[in-house]
């Protein structure tokens, strides 16, 4: 360490401090020691043409303007369509992608059920949902629910280490998914 450091250390316990506290938007204000980064002027409710923005998070589209959701069977038939070869657009990734319309069919079918028994249980991540889902299903059909979209959240993710998923395995994962499905159906509280 040089002295010339030393004295600048020295130098700066003996000044005084500021009597007033730095601002939040002031850089390098003195007695401030860290440094903010100061931002322009916030735009509320207008977008940069000057049009006014919906209400709510961004990103958000409002409901007139969202088309309606796929119905579970109406996802389980793009499946199906998928393993059958049909939809040559697919290309390379029909295995991934049958996955993880599997994995929203299944979720849906839970949203489903909570809509109906317990709707403040939507609102909880998934994870949560399938705990909770051992008390208004019952053990086993929680359990084989679990296992199901522990299967499919993995094999939807592409890993450079691993194959994905082959056609057998995926046949399987549609019958579970749709045994699961007309079993949380027919759950009534």
């Amino acid at each position: 360490m040089s002295p010339h450091r030393s004295g600048d250390r020295a130098d700066r316990a003996e000044r005084p401090a500021d009597p007033e506290p730095a601002r939040s938007g002031e850089p390098d204000a003195p007695g401030s020691g860290t440094r903010r980064r100061v931002r322009g002027p916030v735009r509320r409710g207008r977008d940069k043409g000057g049009t006014r923005r919906p209400h709510g998070p961004p990103g958000r589209r409002e409901a007139q303007d969202s088309p309606p959701r796929p119905t579970v069977t109406e996802r389980l038939t793009v499946v199906d369509r998928l393993l059958d070869g049909s939809v040559p657009a697919a290309g390379a990734v029909w295995s991934r992608a049958t996955a993880w319309i599997l994995r929203i069919a299944l979720e849906q079918s839970v949203d489903d059920l909570w809509s109906r028994t317990e709707p403040a249980l939507a609102r909880c991540p998934m994870r949560a949902q399938l705990l909770a889902l051992r008390v208004i299903a019952g053990p086993p059909t929680a359990a084989r629910t679990a296992a199901l979209w522990t299967a499919l959240s993995h094999a939807a993710h592409h890993h450079d280490h691993e194959l994905a998923p082959g056609l057998g395995e995926l046949r399987r994962w549609r019958e579970d998914t749709e045994r699961i499905v007309a079993e949380l159906a027919a759950v009534r509280r």
